[in-house]
């Protein structure tokens, strides 16, 4: 198994259950090496079933390397979670920087692709194989203020579908979107996170059971969190009404996080 942004969060979560529940083998994929220890350390006598590399997922060049090590058979693997992602502060597109734009990108659509590109190859034709990209309710539902997020999000899912069919029977390639969960990824907001947002996150650890769980069940699409569920009703019901109430709620809660809304 190997999982991007291992170092935290879902990702952490994730190679956790994988290793303790599911009795896997995890290469934990990330760019802090003293947050990758201590996943390792955690596990206890369980720690010789994690490994780690320092790599910059939003780097096509860390996918070559990565595919590199799994073709050589220094890590053998069948299935990648590709979970490393970022949530740029909530704002009106024009004011975010060309950098943000670049970063945001990269990360969250472009290392997705990367991913597919350097491991379909790979992947195809073992029995298992699996290509589990974590996308998000905004792909769902786009909301004012998240228009890089969910742009990427949005392409993560429509990609994934795409190729699940391309590869139905051959690889597995379900497209995750869950509402909030309570992870690092609200660090970029450069505000606090208010207790409201953090009462309708759901715990990571929870979120990474749900999603082992249904992977495990071959479930196409895996949606989940009450927030994610509403949002996908609501804007299969009205697509423009609800992003004006969305945008409303925002505008209404006086919450700093989005103020530039």
């Amino acid at each position: 198994m190997i999982v991007t942004g291992a170092s935290g969060g879902l990702g952490k979560e994730l190679a956790l259950l994988l290793i303790r529940r599911y009795g896997c083998r995890v290469l934990g994929i990330a760019r802090n090496e003293k947050k990758l220890m201590l996943v390792k350390s955690e596990l206890g006598d369980l720690s010789d079933r994690f490994e780690y590399l320092l790599l910059d997922v939003s780097r096509r060049e860390s996918w070559t390397r990565l595919a590199e090590q799994v073709n050589s058979g220094t890590f053998i693997a069948d299935v990648l979670i590709n979970n490393a992602g970022m949530l740029p502060r909530f704002a009106k597109f024009g004011m975010y920087a060309h950098d943000e734009i670049e970063t945001c990108m990269s990360l969250d659509q472009n290392s997705v692709i990367w991913a597919a590109e350097h491991f379909i190859p790979i992947f195809e034709g073992r029995e298992g194989a699996a290509i589990i990209n974590i996308a998000s309710a905004d792909a769902l539902c786009p909301l004012a203020g998240t228009s890089l997020y969910s742009a990427a999000k949005s392409a993560v899912r429509a990609f994934s579908e795409a190729l699940r069919e391309e590869y139905r029977g051959r690889i597995y390639i379900p497209a995750v979107c869950p509402g909030f969960i309570r992870t690092d990824i609200m660090k970029d907001q450069g505000h606090s996170v208010s207790p409201l947002v953090k009462f309708f996150s759901m715990p990571s650890e929870k979120a990474a059971r749900i999603v082992l769980r249904r992977a495990n069940g071959g479930r196409s699409r895996i949606v989940f969190g009450t927030d994610a569920h509403f949002m996908s009703a609501a804007y299969k019901i009205a697509p423009v009404l609800s992003l004006r109430f969305f945008r409303f709620l925002f505008r209404a809660s006086n919450l700093e996080m989005f103020s530039d809304v």
